[in-house]
């Protein structure tokens, strides 16, 4: 029963409320119900508007702050539609109003939405979480836009900047924040409005966006049309870019080495600075429009897509007539084919053309199986897991309005783009696609599919299964290094699992538990045995350990098939029912869906062959750095380069060098022989020496005498004065000192590798790096040619790394950074879990059998990496050592003959001998595989200075003796007396 008007406070004071209430049957609470106000006397908040047995369900609630909320809840907090914005008028000296209009969900703004801001910019479109997050346009004070993808409340993906002035135009997103950078930045906007009025010059660039600012490829236009088109790093083009001059038609290649500044550095300035020395560097490579395979088709935008004509890709010259599919008793069938434009095709029934109706899916990709393209079906569906990798394939630029598309595929170690015209394949007795998609058709995966026939040349490609392809797939739609695995399919006594499967069960459900990329192979027996086509892919989607007792261990992975025909049954357990539904539990998408299947670890084994992992699905941006050979960088038989970085937060990163050596012969294109890399990272220390602490450390010392009496602190005034600017001295100079033995803190290595990718899983913590890549190209006497090799630095990350190559080499860095390892394993050589990579030992007995000599050997297993540290503890003895080392697979760095070394170790020093791998073949040197001698010396030095020194005493007795003999026989005072 209601009761209404009623005005309530509850008992603690906290609430005030006014309006309907109801009461509970059951509990006898009365409840808000109805129509009421309600005030909290803690939090000033006030409510009015419509409550349902006691939940808020829409009205308007005001803000002690003055902020103001009109729209719906759920559960207590906005949700579903609303509006929320200040109360100007307590606000009187800000420039405009905060608002926004859009859908909340659990009290944060989510979905589509108006947000207007106190500067007057403003934005439209998607947001996810309180951040702008998808589609949307955010428009600026001076009336400069973005149109684009946002993530993260930033520009991420493709868009499009509108400015009208080059200064913002080269700007980062967002504006500044700083209350004096933003006074000053109005101010130039609105000196900018007024020279705007009169004549408004419109710069564009179109392109990608990482973090806010310009980095893939894009292009810049000017009001003139003139344009540069690029590949952006941090606003600024990162490698040679092409320059179109509209005034005279014509253009030219430019050299990206003038480009390589400061972030600071305005690209407008560095233009105008180097503009009259490129005009005689750089000539003119003709007068016309770039071709289109470099400037990004951008005489085909202009001549067709602008003009809404029909577009005939001229690159790909499709012929068939024909398409081999399967039938029933998987027989290849010759089956007539055609082509037709999409708007007109009956396949797509809605006629938007955009390239995703929804949100990607996990694994919602259906595969017709007597078709082809299986296995890039299951890596496409794989990669649906990580739809944030998809980004930068599928480019939203201008839709299906201009009758083509771009597609960009990692190619070459870079991003290339592909345009792809309307006209998909069909069949044609039913007119539909040869291609894979989704249950409701989308047009990114049929555009997709064709890019990869145009990537081959040919439809038949897809045609053919004798190869596996998911290495090559995956390169090209993520650029992301891949590991294999190779399961053995032999069992131990009672059939369990052998070390090797139980690691590589370790490996993939630990190592790489963040991936959901791991495409498996069956063995070539079973596909026979199964009459399954020949190399069937599938995706292994997750993995649980089941345990009933302790010695009843099982193991089991739930696998995605492209077709529900395809699926590997197995009977059901109690073990299998219970990891069913813990993977289900994780995974809803397989709750009913026939494509999906569990398969317990040993039957796995015995039934696939090997899986291929993608390894850094967890890292959306690539930062990349191309490093071209030079003369300055060869060192023996050795290429080493040297790499800076730095990153602001803490975070988890995969670097990788992949090695680009080709050659052109005639027509064809030579893929040259790779070469054994190793790298090594280092951090570099804050070694600065804060002067003023020294100085406190000195003046507390004097505070503690100041007890003393005047008379004695004058009397040691100037005494002390001294000591203490000694004292000053002393410590600045060994700071000093200790900043030029060791500036870096080893990290990690990792050996090498003769294969074209090497990598390495990284935890970085904030400060600057150095990444030390050393490639060994061998004794050889043909050299091979510099100019033909190439090496990419990428280290895929979650922010934005700028990678800098230095140009100079950095002297004794191995000497450092290894003296920083043995400085790590002396440290924690209690400590077994952070002394895993060292194997320690002494062999100062077994060596030289003295305690002045101390010899310790440290072996870095991960990089195949062998030191030994000798020190000369004594103050008269001098040693030499003697190594001769048995092994071809092992050299000693930077010494003359690889394998052979005599070093002298005078009074109090020490020397680091570096043993390191070469041609990447095995190694394993926990025990030492090398002769080692070690002599005491004598000091040749020292006895020809002690011999002088008795003769001359022998000389200067014999002269005492004399003149003693003439004197008296009573010694006088001062006399110097001899023993003989």
């Amino acid at each position: 029963m209601k009761s209404k008007n009623k005005k309530l406070s509850a008992q603690d004071g906290k609430f005030i409320y006014e309006g309907d209430i109801v009461t509970d049957d059951k509990s006898k609470q009365m409840l808000y119900d109805g129509q009421g106000y309600l005030f909290n006397t803690e939090t000033k908040c006030f409510f009015k508007g419509t409550w349902k047995r006691g939940e808020k369900v829409c009205g308007i609630e005001t803000f002690p702050n003055g902020d103001v909320y009109e729209g719906q809840y759920k559960d207590g907090v906005f949700h579903g539609r609303g509006l929320i914005y200040n109360n100007v008028q307590l606000y009187p000296d800000k420039k405009g109003q905060y608002l926004y209009d859009g859908q909340f969900e659990q009290g944060q703004k989510h979905g589509f939405g108006k947000e207007q801001y106190f500067t007057g910019g403003r934005y439209e479109g998607q947001f996810k979480c309180n951040q702008k997050h998808g589609p949307g346009k955010l428009v600026f004070s001076d009336g400069s836009y973005f149109v684009g993808d946002f993530q993260r409340g930033l520009p991420n993906g493709f868009g499009v900047h509108v400015a009208y002035s080059k200064d913002r135009i080269v700007s980062t997103f967002p504006p500044p924040s700083n209350i004096q950078e933003r006074l000053e930045s109005e101010a130039r906007e609105e000196i900018q409005e007024q020279e705007q009025e009169k004549e408004k010059s419109e710069y564009l660039y179109e392109g990608e966006f990482v973090d806010g600012y310009k980095h893939g490829l894009g292009r810049l236009y000017y009001p003139s049309g003139s344009y540069f088109y690029a590949y952006w790093e941090y606003n600024k083009p990162a490698r040679d870019f092409i320059e179109y001059i509209a005034e005279g038609h014509k253009w030219r290649i430019l050299n990206v080495k003038q480009l390589q500044t400061d972030q600071s550095i305005n690209f407008f300035k560095i233009i105008r600075d180097n503009k009259s020395s490129w005009i005689e560097k750089y000539p003119i490579k003709g007068n016309s429009y770039p071709p289109a395979e470099l400037d990004g088709y951008k005489v085909l935008i202009d001549e067709k897509g602008l003009k809404r004509e029909d577009f005939e890709d001229p690159e790909f010259d499709y012929s068939e007539q024909s398409f081999s599919i399967k039938d029933e008793n998987d027989q290849p069938v010759v089956a007539p084919i055609e082509f037709e434009r999409i708007f007109a095709s009956k396949y797509f029934k809605k006629k938007e053309f955009k390239l995703f109706t929804k949100d990607i899916q996990p694994g919602y990709l259906q595969y017709s199986e007597q078709y082809c393209c299986q296995q890039l079906t299951v890596v496409l569906n794989a990669l649906t897991f990580h739809s944030y990798l998809l980004n930068k394939v599928f480019t939203r630029k201008y839709e299906a309005e201009i009758g083509f598309y771009f597609i960009k595929l990692f190619l070459k170690n870079e991003w290339k783009e592909y345009i792809i015209d309307d006209k998909i394949p069909v069949f044609k007795y039913d007119k539909m696609p040869i291609f894979s998609n989704s249950q409701e058709p989308e047009l990114a995966w049929v555009i997709l599919f064709k890019a990869f026939a145009k990537y081959n040349q040919s439809f038949q490609y897809f045609t053919n299964d004798k190869l596996t392809r998911a290495v090559e797939y995956l390169t090209l739609l993520t650029g992301m290094p891949t590991v294999q695995f190779s399961i053995p399919n032999n069992f131990g006594e009672n059939q369990e699992y052998s070390d090797q499967q139980k690691k590589i069960w370790k490996t993939m459900s630990q190592k790489y538990q963040s991936t959901k990329v791991r495409i498996c192979y069956l063995y070539k027996e079973m596909e026979e045995r199964l009459k399954l086509p020949r190399n069937t892919a599938y995706q292994i989607v997750d993995m649980q350990e089941s345990s009933l007792g302790k010695r009843d261990e099982s193991y089991f992975l739930l696998i995605l098939a492209s077709h529900q025909k395809l699926s590997l049954k197995q009977d059901i357990t109690n073990q299998t029912s219970q990891a069913r539904y813990k993977l289900q539990e994780r995974n809803p998408q397989a709750r009913g869906n026939e494509a999906y299947f569990l398969m317990e670890y040993k039957d796995f084994i015995k039934h696939f062959q090997y899986v291929i992992m993608l390894c850094a699905t967890r890292y959306p941006i690539q930062n990349q750095q191309l490093i071209e050979p030079e003369e300055k960088d060869k060192h023996n038989q050795e290429l080493r380069f040297f790499c800076r970085f730095r990153t602001n937060l803490t975070q988890d990163c995969l670097i990788c060098v992949t090695q680009d050596h080709q050659d052109k012969q005639e027509e064809y294109v030579v893929q040259e022989k790779t070469f054994p890399v190793r790298i090594v990272l280092a951090k570099e220390k804050d070694l600065f020496t804060n002067k003023n602490q020294v100085k406190k450390k000195i003046v507390s010392r004097w505070t503690e005498q100041v007890s003393l009496s005047k008379q004695e602190r004058d009397k040691d005034k100037k005494e002390d004065t001294t000591k203490a600017e000694m004292k000053y001295t002393s410590l600045f100079d060994q700071n000093a000192d200790k900043k030029q033995i060791n500036p870096y803190k080893y990290c990690f290595g990792k050996g090498q590798s003769s294969g074209k990718m090497l990598f390495k899983d990284a935890s970085l913590e904030s400060g600057a790096y150095v990444l030390f890549v050393q490639v060994e190209t061998g004794d050889s006497k043909e050299q091979f040619d510099l100019k033909k090799m190439k090496f990419w630095i990428t280290i895929h990350s979650q922010k934005l790394i700028q990678i800098q190559r230095l140009d100079q080499q950095i002297l004794d860095f191995q000497k450092l950074v290894y003296e920083s390892a043995i400085a790590i394993a002396d440290k924690h050589s209690q400590d077994t879990n952070k002394f895993k990579y060292f194997h320690k030992g002494d062999l100062s007995e077994q060596e030289n059998g003295s305690s002045d000599l101390v010899i310790t050997q440290y072996f870095i297993k991960k990089e195949g990496t062998y030191l030994q540290h000798l020190h000369n503890k004594s103050s008269n003895k001098i040693w030499r050592q003697k190594l001769y080392f048995k092994l071809d697979n092992m050299q000693i760095i930077d010494h003359r003959e690889s394998q052979k070394l005599d070093i002298c170790l005078s009074k109090k020093q020490t020397a680091l001998i570096i043993i390191q791998q070469v041609g990447a073949k095995k190694y394993n040197l926990e025990g030492g595989e090398g002769i080692c001698i070690v002599d005491l010396l004598h000091d040749e030095l020292a006895e020809e200075e002690q011999e002088v020194k008795n003769n001359e005493t022998a000389t200067f007795q014999e002269d005492n003796q004399q003149i003693f003999q003439q004197t008296t026989s009573k010694p006088k005072f001062g006399s110097l007396f001899f023993k003989s």
